[in-house]
């Protein structure tokens, strides 16, 4: 099945994380994944597995899947507080996802994922996620419950300042995804 989704804009770039699977710039291992904020208030990233990444020969890992479909699910919470008070700023972690997995990821194709929160409801976010190959055919799929959880007072400064901050785009990055 091929996604109908429209290219958006790329707004701003996320920062990464020094050990994450997913973007860990220090992580050997890691996909190398650089995510990015769209129009619309989707959050994009790009990717292509090596053969760190197999699961069986020539197919990626479907935890790795779920890792980066958790990762840009759990990025658009970012966009859903980053209008409100500074004080007011929740942190989101995952309390529930569900992935289909729909065709194997081939190691050495490109990838992008998309994710974006559905709606807010209390303490809880709900959002959706795919990867989809460079033709638009879904690979795998998500639905994800995020919850709000306290923050320890010595860890919300540079947790609002993480939120805020954005790297600089470059003519390295894409323009639209």
């Amino acid at each position: 099945m091929k996604t109908t989704r429209i290219k958006r804009k790329v707004l701003d770039k996320q920062l990464v994380t020094a050990n994450s699977i997913t973007c860990g710039k220090d992580n050997t291992a890691s996909l190398g994944c650089r995510f990015y904020d769209l129009e619309g208030g989707e959050v994009a990233t790009v990717f292509i597995a090596g053969k760190i990444h197999e699961g069986h020969n020539n197919i990626m890992h479907g935890g790795l899947s779920g890792a980066v479909l958790d990762e840009v699910m759990g990025r658009s919470t970012l966009n859903c507080i980053l209008s409100e008070p500074e004080e007011a700023q929740p942190r989101y972690v995952t309390a529930e996802m569900t992935v289909k997995y729909k065709k194997p990821i081939e190691v050495g194709k490109k990838m992008y994922a998309y994710g974006r929160v559905e709606h807010a409801e209390g303490r809880c976010c709900y959002a959706t996620s795919e990867i989809v190959d460079e033709s638009g055919e879904i690979m795998s799929t998500a639905s994800g419950v995020y919850v709000e959880v306290d923050v320890p007072s010595e860890e919300s400064d540079d947790y609002r300042k993480y939120n805020k901050s954005r790297e600089e785009l470059s003519g390295d990055d894409p323009e639209i995804l």
